[in-house]
């Protein structure tokens, strides 16, 4: 039950971590410190210097660290790294093991004209050849050419060395695997420049886990017992180029040891006859590549999170942290295969937020994570927020901007926070951590309650995703991203609270609709469905759309109706189906959303409703500058301020939300 008292004097332990890494020196002074502001606790790990873990000095040390935190009954996270991105292990992880490095394949491609003797010589900057096949052409027109995938004839091939002759119009295709490792966000981040594991190959996670988890555990059996989770940070398939202003020899698909035998296992069939789709084609190759990343993001899922979780799980805990590039359903195929399907085998799901003022807030980075711990039951995510991107304009008011941020935050999920913000006056954190607190005990294992589901749409992004030489900041926001971030910017900003949803979910809403009549999905009933503009979508979903349309759910189609199968690329058929502009989409949105709450002014004021205590609870989320009068039509209810932690009675009438903070509204 809510208690006001708990409220107004919230558990310390509901506060902030601290992002701490290593800490040394005078370790009684600093607890005094992290008491006096207010702080849960810490994020750590064992000294990086003289071999992290390898060292039994260094976790040595960090066991007395952990004891003077549980000594002042502050908590702690596991940091897995040593600097950043997790999986290198300052080194440890590749010391004696190449092979575990991440990888990627590339394509090399001939044509002949007339009767050829081809050779292809591997280059130094790669490993080995994996795979070569020669198919036929054809040119049914003057400006056309089609490759004949169905006709393929393997070639012989070495370690390095592939040589055949050509006849007139027909072309040669080489696969070789390199490092994944140039121009990567490895070799672009604040930390080092050192190689990293491939997170696809199961052997090389389980060498992380045994040079990174297993020592400390070995020597400090209650360190991962005690951990709240442990906190892996930003690892990924390192094929992306990070940067716009470089070009590379190679555009590179990821890659590891079994992947063929995978797909096959995946899909039923080999990749290698259509292998070259993966790199080009036309739209029939869509198919291919959208099976391609979904293996790949079932063997990062199995080998990373997976293993990761089971083992953390095993000793005590669970595995969380957080990703990389969240915002983009892009990044979520070129650095994950599906990002999803990763973060649904960790144990607690993760976001980052870089960018801590309100008027970039991204809101799609939780919105989306969010569907993992809806999905999974988990209870809340976890945010690392860090006020690393634009420094300038965060100073200017930095803590009305890291908590109106926070607000935005645990109104679409977030229940935990680590944070390397800091402030010169012990005071000031206070009062932040117990604002932060006093979010996490009202809505401590509640779930957001909504009748508006947006789908997520990567089977179009995976189907026209294509390896490339440079940064993809051109290309990489997809018309999927730019109508998604479109659509749901307004809607959040206009009381229309949404999930994300994917294809299981709505095989979730046609069970439930056959079974009881009403179209359910995890407990909320479904009665609008935005759906981005995709060309590629799965028929399945496209034939449930139409199914829960006929049984008087509201569908709506941003910009086109989809036009090709995800995994046959067959006409779809969307007879009965409609796309609307977003303009028209906002229009009926505005006319749908609860006016419970209405913003009278000019501030902008994002709600939430839950339940608490068998009674609604509603969050409200002033994004502006300015204080917020909202006009409430509801009956009698309490209003709680997590700023100060009092509480005030309202019966109809206006609330007023202070400036770039949260209140609570609990109808009595």
């Amino acid at each position: 039950m809510l208690d006001k008292n708990i409220f107004k004097n919230p558990p310390r332990e509901l506060g902030i971590c601290m992002m701490a890494h290593v800490m040394g020196g005078d370790l009684e002074g600093l607890m005094a410190y992290y008491e006096k502001c207010g702080h849960a606790g810490a994020v750590i790990n064992p000294p990086e210097e003289h071999g992290f873990t390898s060292n039994p000095d260094n976790i040595a040390h960090f066991g007395k660290v952990i004891k003077a935190l549980k000594d002042h009954g502050l908590s702690y996270w596991i940091y897995d790294e040593a600097g950043y991105p997790s999986g290198q292990a300052r080194g440890l992880s590749l010391e004696g093991h190449p092979e575990f490095e991440a990888k990627g394949f590339y394509m090399h491609r001939r044509i002949a004209y007339e009767p050829t003797h081809a050779v292809f010589n591997l280059d130094d900057e790669s490993d080995r050849i994996i795979w070569a096949a020669k198919y036929p052409v054809e040119t049914p027109g003057r400006h056309e050419s089609f490759v004949q995938f169905d006709k393929m004839t393997p070639v012989p091939f070495t370690k390095d060395r592939v040589e055949c002759d050509l006849e007139p119009v027909e072309i040669l295709y080489v696969f070789c695997v390199k490092p994944a490792y140039e121009g990567s966000h490895s070799t672009h981040n604040v930390s080092s420049f050192r190689r990293n594991l491939n997170i696809m190959d199961k052997a090389a996670v389980r060498r992380f886990i045994d040079v990174a988890y297993e020592p400390t555990a070995a020597m400090l059996p209650d360190a991962y017992r005690d951990a709240v989770n442990v906190f892996t940070d930003e690892p990924s398939l390192h094929v992306w180029r990070a940067r716009p202003y470089e070009v590379w020899n190679y555009a590179i698909a990821p890659w590891c040891d079994g992947l063929f035998e995978a797909y096959e296992r995946d899909h039923g069939e080999s990749l290698l006859p259509n292998l070259p789709l993966i790199f080009e084609g036309t739209e029939s190759a869509y198919p291919t590549r959208v099976k391609f990343y979904e293996t790949v993001a079932g063997m990062i899922a199995e080998a990373w999170s997976g293993q990761l979780s089971q083992w953390c799980e095993e000793h005590g805990c669970g595995f969380s942290g957080h990703y990389l590039l969240e915002e983009s359903i892009s990044h979520h195929v070129v650095q994950y295969g599906n990002f999803i399907k990763v973060l649904m085998n960790a144990s607690y799901p993760g976001i980052d937020v870089l960018t801590c003022y309100p008027e970039i807030y991204q809101y799609t980075t939780a919105k989306y994570a969010q569907m993992a711990v809806r999905k999974k039951q988990s209870g809340g995510m976890m945010v690392e927020i860090c006020p690393f991107n634009n420094k300038e304009e965060f100073y200017k008011d930095p803590v009305n901007n890291m908590t109106a941020v926070m607000g935005l935050l645990y109104l679409s999920g977030v229940r935990k926070t680590n944070s390397y913000f800091n402030h010169h006056l012990p005071e000031v954190l206070k009062a932040f951590n117990e604002y932060v607190a006093r979010l996490g005990y009202m809505l401590d294992g509640l779930m957001n309650e909504t009748s508006v589901f947006v789908y997520y749409g990567i089977e179009d992004v995976q189907a026209k995703t294509q390896p490339t030489y440079t940064a993809m900041w051109d290309g990489i926001s997809s018309k999927v991203d730019a109508t998604t971030w479109a659509l749901t910017e307004k809607m959040s900003e206009n009381n229309n609270d949404y999930y994300f949803i994917d294809r299981d979910d709505l095989r979730d809403a046609a069970k439930a609709l056959d079974e009881t009549g009403k179209a359910v999905i995890s407990g909320n009933e479904v009665k609008v469905v935005v759906i981005p503009a995709m060309d590629v979508m799965y028929g399945e979903s496209v034939e449930i759309l139409r199914k829960l349309a006929e049984a008087g759910v509201v569908v709506k189609f941003a910009d086109n109706l989809p036009r090709i199968g995800a995994e046959d690329a067959a006409h779809l058929d969307t007879e009965g189906l409609s796309a609307f502009s977003i303009d028209e989409i906002l229009a009926f949105l505005h006319d749908f959303a609860d006016d419970t709450f209405r913003t009278t002014n000019e501030a902008v004021v994002l709600t939430a409703k839950f339940t608490r205590d068998g009674k609604a609870l509603h969050m409200l989320v002033n994004k502006s500058r300015v204080d917020a009068r909202v006009a409430y039509k509801g009956g009698a209810a309490e209003v709680f301020s997590p700023d100060d932690g009092s509480t005030a009675d309202v019966e109809g009438g206006e609330v007023i939300v202070p400036k770039m903070r949260a209140v609570f509204v609990l109808e009595k």
